[in-house]
């Protein structure tokens, strides 16, 4: 049991913030809010917020944890040659190593991106990744609510990121089995783009997900070039040739749709298709900025991410929030355009929403993914609006304390369930050792 008393402020959604109330978890759920909840006898966790944010956790819709050892790789690559000079050698130094039984690599990446989310407030996350045992254990370890969104590939990319047919679908189903709905770790389907996965595997990754109840995930129009070579090879932009092999009869998430057609947009509002804005991410490689506004215009539900680590470089949601909000106001020249309440509700209850979790918002009976923040740091004071303030002035400093499933995970900026420092150290050695054998291509050249 929790008791958080005298909070200041607590953010409930991104229309409600009240004062001076308290908060009780029970269990993995938020048993009562109110300002007369009796003071719980001994065996309670009692937290004093007084001049304290208390808001939900920030649900961190798309990233690439992998990615994590690759920050400061290169900044002037488009997305075709970032894939295959920075990107994919990497994955196959972890493919290699996963094929020997040395899964040490995914562990430590997993875990280096879960700390970093977690100390910026992100309580739940889905990585498209190459997954692991060791990465799903890492994440339960430290505790945080992952998902991980297996990154189904079957052509284009190099091959040896690919085995047969039925191998590949072996270890799918086997991958689900064992984690989906396993602690606080879910299992979703991701084909990568739809240019890497032929018709029938994209049929067969529809029908998956559906059979299992999981969500489904898929870099789609994300640059110009990936339109232009679909209307070359199919005659079709990609979120109608998705349609059009039947893989938009269920539901999906289209992750960055930044150069979505006006057909495009009219079938994603048919087909209730949401959309996963990565505005950083989008920014570094160059790709455009995402026409979010009339998104929601259309009455699209749109989720926030940060995208891997080496398209970003943080996984920090406040950047992501100010960045996101400010892109769009640029974008249609109109200060109006993405409010911080609009963004902020991307942050939480949005992508919380899309990815399935009853979470992103604080309210009897939800669950208990809770962070608290300072209020008194120079670049916060004074308050306001509670909520422009998260996004426009907040920072991942302001996070003191985060609560998920009912347990307390970080105190006083410190990670209550692993050493961070070890991890972090641990990590560093195993990435020097192993970036030494990767052909990088035009890396850290002139």
């Amino acid at each position: 049991m929790i008791y958080l008393k005298n909070i200041a402020f607590l953010v409930q959604d991104s229309d409600r913030v009240v004062q001076d109330v308290n908060l009780l978890v029970e269990g993995n759920r938020i048993r009562r809010i109110g300002s007369d909840i009796p003071v719980p006898g001994e065996g309670c966790l009692t937290i004093d917020c007084s001049d304290k944010v208390v808001a939900p956790g920030f649900v961190n819709l798309h990233t690439h944890l992998y990615q994590n050892m690759l920050k400061g790789v290169e900044d002037r690559l488009k997305i075709k040659e970032w894939c295959e000079e920075v990107t994919f050698p990497f994955v196959g130094v972890i493919l290699e190593d996963a094929h020997s039984g040395d899964h040490r690599l995914s562990s430590f990446y997993g875990g280096l991106g879960a700390i970093e989310m977690l100390k910026s407030g992100i309580t739940a996350f889905v990585d498209m990744d190459v997954l692991s045992d060791d990465l799903f254990s890492m994440w339960e370890r430290i505790g945080i609510r992952g998902t991980g969104a297996i990154q189904a590939v079957d052509k284009w990319v190099p091959e040896a990121f690919t085995s047969s047919a039925e191998a590949m679908r072996a270890e799918i189903i086997s991958t689900i089995e064992r984690w989906h709905n396993k602690g606080l770790q879910r299992v979703a389907i991701a084909p990568s783009t739809p240019f890497t996965c032929t018709p029938d595997y994209l049929l067969w990754l529809r029908d998956t997900s559906e059979a299992y109840g999981l969500k489904t995930f898929c870099h789609v129009s994300e640059t110009a070039w990936e339109v232009q070579e679909s209307l070359r090879d199919t005659g079709l932009t990609p979120l109608q040739y998705l349609d059009s092999v039947g893989f938009l009869d269920y539901p999906f998430c289209a992750v960055h749709a930044v150069h979505f057609t006006e057909h495009e947009r009219e079938l994603a509002a048919e087909r209730a298709v949401s959309i996963c804005y990565n505005p950083k991410s989008n920014g570094k490689l160059g790709s455009g900025i995402a026409p979010i506004v009339d998104y929601l215009n259309r009455g699209l539900n749109v989720g926030l991410s940060t995208d891997g680590a080496a398209s970003n470089d943080l996984l920090d949601m406040f950047e992501e929030m100010r960045f996101g909000s400010m892109l769009q106001k640029l974008k249609y020249e109109d200060p109006a355009a993405l409010t911080a309440k609009q963004v902020y509700q991307m942050a939480t209850e949005n992508a919380a929403e899309i990815a399935g979790l009853d979470a992103g918002v604080l309210e009897e009976g939800k669950l208990a993914d809770i962070v608290i923040m300072d209020t008194g740091a120079v670049h916060f004071a004074p308050v306001h609006d509670v909520i422009q303030q998260i996004v426009y002035c907040g920072k991942s400093s302001d996070v003191r304390n985060v609560i998920i499933d009912g347990k307390p995970v970080m105190m006083d900026g410190v990670i209550q369930t692993v050493s961070e420092e070890e991890l972090v150290g641990e990590a560093i050695a195993l990435a020097e050792d192993r970036q030494r054998t990767i052909p990088y291509g035009r890396l850290y050249t002139n």
